[in-house]
C-alpha cells in the first residue's frame, strides 16, 4: 500500500496516523472531523485473473439526519409487482407493493429534486444511501429518486421500518464506476474490435453472479474497454451489448471483482477515495432451499485484516463447525490470492472456525491442517478477496454480518 497525498490541502491541522501498511490522514478544521483520504496502487497480473476490490468510498454528496419513513402511494423501482406482460420490466397497470422507502430528512436539506437520479451523460451517477447509525448501520440503498427534502431508496426487500428514525444518520454517495475506477481504460489492456477471441480482448473486468443458486459458480457479466472509433466510440463495454457504452455501469462496494489479462504484460490500478469510518453490514445467505451458496463479499476499509477481524462467528452470521470432518463442515471462507497466478481457477485456500475441544481449542483452521489455529492468518487485501460459503438450510435465508474497520475505535 502506498501513503496518502497531502498536498494541497489548505490551512488545515493533519493529524496523520498508520492503518496498517496504509497512512492516512485524520484532517480537523474548528473542531471538525473530515474522513481521511487515501491511495493504493495494486499489481494486476499478466495471463491471470486478479481478484480486486474498493478500499475506499467516493465523496459523500449529502450527508444528513433522517426523520420519518413512508410509502409514496407510487411504483418505485425495486418494489415487487405483478409483470403481467413478461416484459421484465413494471408497466402501468400491474398490481405493485408499495414498499415503506421514502426517507424523509430532517432540517431544510434543499435538496433538487432529482439531482440524484442518473441521466445519461449530463448527470452520469448513480447513488446509495449509506446508514451510519441506528439498526441498519453500514447498510446501504441505492437512490431511486429524491425530492426537496426525501430520498426514496431501492429496499431490496429489506425492511426500514426499525432503522429510519430523527436519529438516523446517513450520507448520499455516488457508486464507482467501470469510467472512475478505469478512466480511458487506464489499468487495463484496451481492445480495437469486439471480438471475444482472448487474443484481441486482451483484458476483461468479470463481476461475480449475485443472483444463481449454488456454489462455484462463473463471472455471468464481463466488460473491457474498446478504444475503435465504431460508433458510439471509445469506452466501456459489456459483453454481448457491444452498441452500448457502459462508462456509468457501477461497481457494487462491498463485492470484488476480477480482472482478467490475456497477454503476459502486467498493468497497475490505482484506487483512491475517502476511508471508510463507519461499520459496514451486508447479508449473507442462501438463494434455494437445501443449496450452498456462494456469497461473493468485500469489505471497503483501508486495511488488511485477519480471520480474527472479520467477527465473522461472533457475528451470529457464520455457522462453526463442531469436528474437522469435511463432510459435517459448515460455513466456509474461501480465499483467493493474487500471488498465485490463473485463469478460472478455484480459491487459493478454505477455512472454517472449528467450535469443538481438541487442542488447541476454538477458533479458525485452515483445511487440510486442523491442528493449527490461523486466527491471526490475513485473508483480506489488496491482494486477496474473499467468499463466504454458507451451508445448505431447509429453507433459503440471509443473516446480517457486521464488522468494523479494525482502525475504528468501538463506540
Amino acid at each position: 500500500m502506498s501513503p496518502i497525498n497531502e498536498k494541497n490541502i489548505l490551512n488545515m491541522n493533519k493529524l496523520c496516523v498508520t492503518i496498517t501498511a496504509l497512512f492516512a490522514c485524520i484532517l480537523t478544521m474548528q473542531a471538525v472531523e473530515i474522513d481521511p483520504l487515501g491511495y493504493v496502487t495494486v499489481n494486476l497480473a499478466g495471463n491471470s485473473d486478479s481478484y480486486v476490490y474498493i478500499p475506499f468510498k467516493r465523496a459523500p454528496e449529502f450527508v444528513g439526519v433522517a426523520s420519518t419513513l413512508s410509502a409514496n402511494g407510487t411504483y418505485d423501482s425495486g418494489e415487487p409487482f405483478t409483470d403481467g406482460n413478461n416484459s421484465g420490466s413494471w408497466d402501468n397497470g400491474e398490481a405493485f407493493t408499495d414498499t415503506n422507502n421514502v426517507i424523509a430528512l430532517g432540517g431544510t436539506p434543499g435538496l433538487t429534486v432529482n439531482q440524484f437520479v442518473y441521466v445519461a451523460v449530463t448527470q452520469p451517477k448513480r447513488y446509495y444511501v449509506f446508514l451510519k447509525s441506528g439498526t441498519r448501520a453500514g447498510m446501504y440503498y441505492t437512490v431511486v429518486s429524491n425530492a426537496a427534502a426525501s430520498l426514496t431508496v431501492d429496499t431490496a426487500g429489506d425492511d426500514l421500518s426499525t432503522a429510519i428514525n430523527s436519529t438516523t444518520t446517513l450520507e448520499v454517495i455516488p457508486y464507482d464506476t467501470l469510467g472512475s475506477i478505469f478512466p480511458g481504460g487506464v489499468g487495463v489492456h484496451s481492445s480495437a474490435t469486439h471480438s471475444a477471441s482472448s487474443n484481441v480482448r486482451l483484458s476483461s473486468v468479470l463481476i461475480p453472479d449475485h443472483v444463481t443458486a449454488g456454489k462455484n459458480l462463473a463471472f455471468p457479466i464481463s466488460y473491457y474497454y474498446y478504444s475503435g472509433t465504431a460508433a458510439p466510440g471509445a469506452g466501456w463495454r459489456r459483453a454481448g451489448f457491444s452498441g452500448t457504452i457502459a462508462n456509468d455501469d457501477i461497481l457494487l462496494p462491498d463485492t470484488f471483482f476480477a480482472v482478467r489479462h490475456n497477454i503476459a504484460t502486467a498493468t497497475t490500478v490505482t484506487f483512491s477515495g475517502t476511508v471508510q469510518m463507519a461499520q459496514l453490514t451486508t447479508p449473507i445467505g442462501t438463494i434455494a432451499a437445501s443449496t450452498d451458496q456462494d456469497n461473493a463479499v468485500a469489505l471497503p476499509f483501508a486495511t488488511e485484516m485477519t480471520l480474527a477481524q472479520l467477527k465473522l462467528y461472533e457475528s451470529g452470521a457464520f455457522v462453526g463447525s463442531a469436528t474437522h470432518s469435511t463432510a459435517a463442515r459448515q460455513d466456509v471462507v474461501l480465499v483467493w490470492d493474487n500471488g498465485v497466478p490463473g485463469k478460472n481457477k478455484a480459491a487459493d485456500a478454505t477455512y472454517y472456525y472449528y467450535t469443538g475441544t481438541n487442542p488447541p481449542g476454538q477458533g479458525w483452521r485452515k483445511s487440510g491442517d486442523s491442528g493449527t489455529l490461523v486466527d491471526n492468518t490475513i485473508v483480506v487485501g489488496p491482494n486477496k478477496a474473499i467468499a463466504i460459503r454458507k451451508k445448505a438450510t431447509a429453507q433459503a435465508g440471509s443473516v446480517l454480518w457486521t464488522v468494523r474497520p479494525p482502525y475504528v475505535p468501538a463506540n
